[in-house]
């Protein structure tokens, strides 16, 4: 679609970016991907590079990040990306809707622009966020290993996300700045809030992963207590059996003299010893709190 104000172009070739005047570089950035979020200046305007997230799949798991390239002149945006987008249908749809109710200008449209492609993150953040708070409670139950499967990748998840965001944050800034490009004192404020918003993203996926460290923590903190729980009822079960082996030792030795060796008492006498051994152990382990309490 085409504007006089707005360009976009969803299927980019060198011929037509050649054919917009483009810097060579910025060609090169567009055409082979792979670039970081950034603002650059050139002679005849400034180049954005940002990202397009959405979720891939029926099971919202696998994250789609899809490059836009702005470039900004005094009188024209550009928005150039590979394959149709829904964010921008969203940004035309909003743009349209703006035109009989304020004056046009290439700030105002960018600012359009820039802030569906930031608010398009909210849903997907308040989704991550709403399966975080289902595995802290599930991680709390009692862990399973497609659990922590699932917390792994929502790590990966959102360091990917984080990584495509978090430079949002200086290019905005340096938007902000006036370094770039001169705003009026309307433009600037929807900048300011396009950059608060960005802010808060960012503050939101530090805060998904480090609930998520939090879990995996407990998760291990949990583990380790029941393994303790168990050495240590192993421990009290070898100390009770290790005394108990120890009377049966003593009585299994085949001296010609022994005191209870004709005893008729012997037996009931030696497994009584044993028993009451046993049974001193594990008033001392309860005593002591090692058994019998939580």
């Amino acid at each position: 679609m085409t504007t006089e104000l707005w360009i976009d172009i969803a299927h980019p070739t060198p011929e037509r970016l050649q054919g917009l005047g483009l810097h060579p570089l910025i060609i090169d950035d567009i055409l082979k991907g792979g670039q970081r979020t950034k603002i650059e200046r050139y002679e005849s305007g400034v180049f954005f590079v940002f990202y397009a997230l959405s979720y891939h799949g029926r099971s919202k798991q696998k994250l789609h990040s899809v490059p836009i390239y702005l470039f900004v002149t005094t009188t024209q945006v550009m928005t150039i990306h590979h394959g149709e987008l829904e964010v921008i249908g969203d940004a035309r749809q909003r743009w349209d809707a703006m035109n009989g109710l304020q004056s046009v200008s290439v700030a105002g449209l960018l600012h359009v622009v820039l802030d569906t492609i930031v608010d398009s993150y909210f849903p997907m953040l308040d989704h991550i966020g709403d399966l975080v708070e289902t595995l802290e409670t599930e991680m709390l139950v009692g862990a399973q290993a497609h659990q922590l499967r699932e917390i792994v990748h929502l790590k990966r998840m959102l360091l990917t996300i984080r990584r495509q965001i978090a430079p949002a944050r200086e290019a905005l800034n340096a938007l902000l700045r006036g370094d770039l490009l001169v705003l009026d004192a309307a433009a600037f404020t929807h900048m300011q809030d396009v950059y608060d918003h960005v802010l808060r993203i960012v503050d939101a996926i530090d805060l998904h992963r480090d609930l998520l460290a939090t879990v995996l923590d407990v998760h291990l903190s949990v583990q380790s207590n029941r393994l303790n729980q168990v050495m240590k009822v192993l421990t009290m079960a070898s100390i009770i059996l290790m005394v108990n082996s120890l009377v049966a030792g003593i009585y299994g030795m085949n001296f010609s003299v022994m005191p209870e060796l004709q005893w008729s008492w012997g037996y009931p006498f030696a497994l009584a010893v044993m028993g009451v051994a046993s049974a001193g152990l594990l008033w001392f382990f309860r005593r002591q709190g090692w058994w019998g309490e939580e």
